[in-house]
């Protein structure tokens, strides 16, 4: 048992030889990624209503910012694994200006995911590279609702932050070019994230649906990524 032990281990080895088996390195992504934020948009919506004007809505968490930072092991010519960072980041805003005064409602939310990274190479040439690959990670949202307003000489405003945390999943599609010590790349993936409930950050009471409090808004990070990236081998 123990020979054909060694045997199958001398087998998964050979092609680790000619390859670049051994390296460790990071790859940087860059780019811009959009949501679905269905909850998101909805309260954007209620507290819009409760304007005692027509405001209007100037931002709906549009496509934005996207950054991750993996850090990899090329364990076979075909197989790396690793672990790594995401950032990302939407908002909306709500207004209403005249003469008399303003009313101003910004939702900004920000994404912090952390979790294990697989890519598998479909083709590789001398420079050329096509690979799929797929991440697995917690995601912690952080939403801040900022309202102010403003009537001649009076003025107020309030501040609330909320966290939720979720699990997420990634898969995606890269081509890369590499030139003698780095590479570079472009790469078009999808989130899903099976959303998480928001909470106060301070008193941790739910954010409460304002037309069903049976029900908690949540966090919905799902979409597409679109992002630049950059490849620099570390070699031990």
């Amino acid at each position: 048992m123990k020979k054909y032990i060694l045997i199958l281990g001398l087998l998964l080895l050979l092609p680790v030889q000619n390859s670049l088996g051994q390296d460790i390195g990071f790859k940087l992504y860059l780019g811009a990624a959009s949501v679905r934020m269905d909850d998101m948009k909805y309260l954007q919506e209620h507290i819009l209503s409760t304007y005692p004007v027509e405001g209007k809505i100037t931002s709906s968490f549009p496509p934005f910012t996207s950054v991750s930072l993996i850090v990899f092991k090329q364990l076979y010519e075909q197989i790396r694994i690793g672990g790594g960072y995401s950032y990302s980041t939407t908002g909306g805003k709500s207004s209403y200006l005249d003469y008399s005064g303003s009313l101003f409602t910004e939702m900004s939310a920000t994404s912090h995911r952390l979790g294990a990274y697989l890519s598998y190479s479909l083709w590789g040439g001398e420079h050329l590279d096509l690979s799929l690959y797929g991440k697995a990670e917690a995601c912690m949202s952080d939403l801040s609702i900022h309202s102010s307003y403003s009537i001649q000489n009076y003025s107020n405003s309030v501040y609330n932050k909320y966290r939720a945390i979720s699990p997420a999943g990634t898969v995606g599609g890269e081509i890369s070019y590499r030139f003698k010590k780095f590479a570079l790349g472009l790469s078009a993936s999808y989130l899903v994230d099976l959303t998480g409930n928001l909470k106060e950050k301070d008193g941790g009471n739910s954010l409460l649906d304002p037309n069903d409090t049976e029900r908690t808004l949540s966090s919905d990070w799902t979409g597409w990524q679109i992002q630049l990236s950059a490849q620099i081998p570390l070699k031990f």
